[in-house]
């Protein structure tokens, strides 16, 4: 998981000091919304969710912190670059 974040960190990184040009730059933005939407969700799915139907459940939180919120990105990352990449020029 490090190294995923790691990548995804060098990519930004190029992306801002333009490594890629305007476009590059776009399309990561237009690629990273529905990641950062679909990760939001999950996270607070996972993270309020157990809280409220299994208060007992002294993990609970960390649902939403080590699974339903990094599936949730990467769920929305995928369409997001499935949609960039579907998209006419």
């Amino acid at each position: 998981m490090g190294w995923i974040l790691l990548v995804f960190i060098a990519l930004a990184v190029a992306l801002r000091y333009g490594a890629f040009g305007e476009q590059g730059r776009s399309r990561f933005r237009r690629a990273m919304a529905p990641a950062l939407l679909a990760g939001g969700i999950g996270f607070a799915a996972g993270f309020f969710g157990p809280m409220i139907f299994a208060p007992g459940a002294n993990q609970g939180p960390l649902l939403g912190i080590f699974i339903t919120g990094p599936l949730g990105f990467f769920t929305g990352l995928a369409w997001g670059i499935f949609r960039v990449a579907t998209e006419p020029d």
